[in-house]
């Protein structure tokens, strides 16, 4: 299977796997309390795919964490943009 690439996407499963094990939260249990697949959680947590918005936030909730919290990792994202060709968009001129 391929792994992801995705800086980003490595820090986000990262940073899951740290929640998880300051929870003390065993990933079968925390798939069954979100109503995923289990594989589609180890397939995050082993960086192999980019999960959608809505598993990151089924189990945000089945963790007991708000989904901000989730999303709120150290992560340098002036050097992302810079490296993924990412342009901030400027205010339209009216």
């Amino acid at each position: 299977m391929k792994y992801i690439e995705d800086k980003y996407f490595i820090a986000l499963a990262n940073h899951i796997q740290e929640i998880l094990k300051d929870k003390n939260i065993d990933i079968a249990d925390l798939a069954a309390a979100a109503n995923l697949d289990r594989r589609q959680i180890y397939r995050l947590l082993n960086k192999e795919n980019i999960p959608k918005l809505s598993t990151l936030i089924r189990i945000s909730l089945a963790a007991g964490i708000e989904p901000q919290e989730l999303f709120a990792l150290k992560f340098d994202f002036e050097n992302y943009m810079s490296e993924n060709n990412i342009l901030k968009v400027s205010k339209k001129k009216k």
